[in-house]
């Protein structure tokens, strides 16, 4: 049980602290409300449950085991978040008609996010420490299990805050002084 509280405390703060999910969150509550973050939650939540599976199925051994693939890892992931950072420059000086920057939706939609998740470095390192701290807890399927249920509800928890600030950021903003 401890090791679990200890995994829900390592997850609680690799989620809460800031990263691109975080933030593509937070614009996308920004710009579009609850309606807008919800596919982005739900991406990068499910994208987490997959990369869960595919751990536990032993990719996590593979990739620990051999540094070629954890290179090629790192070098996708950072070439993942240099082309989301690239498009949020180009975004920040294109404008649409209303005079809005555009909404890059499809790296912020569900499967983006989804995707997201096996490209990013730190939900890589989260999962495998994930994982490792619980093998032989339990039994193998109440292990997969437990896991499943924190990376369940601690980054949907996590992820909602991140929206609601989005959604207060709007209204914050508004007033034209503060804009």
């Amino acid at each position: 049980m401890d090791a679990y509280l200890a995994i829900a405390g390592l997850i609680t703060v690799a989620v809460i602290t800031p990263g691109p999910n975080n933030f593509i969150v937070l614009e996308r509550a920004h710009s579009g409300g609850w309606r807008a973050a919800a596919p982005a939650i739900m991406g990068v939540v499910a994208g987490t449950q997959l990369l869960l599976l595919v751990i536990w199925l032993g990719v996590g051994a593979l990739i620990t085991q051999d540094p070629r693939l954890q290179i090629l890892l790192t070098f996708a992931g950072a070439g993942y978040l240099c082309w989301l950072g690239l498009q949020v420059i180009w975004r920040s000086f294109a404008t649409t008609r209303e005079g809005r920057a555009p909404t890059c939706v499809a790296f912020t939609s569900f499967g983006g996010m989804v995707l997201f998740q096996f490209l990013n470095p730190k939900s890589w390192v989260l999962v495998l420490t994930a994982t490792a701290a619980v093998s032989g807890g339990l039994s193998a399927s109440a292990d997969l299990a437990a896991l499943a249920f924190l990376f369940l509800v601690v980054p949907g928890g996590c992820l909602m805050l991140w929206a609601f600030m989005g959604m207060g950021l709007t209204r914050f903003l508004a007033e034209p002084r503060r804009k």
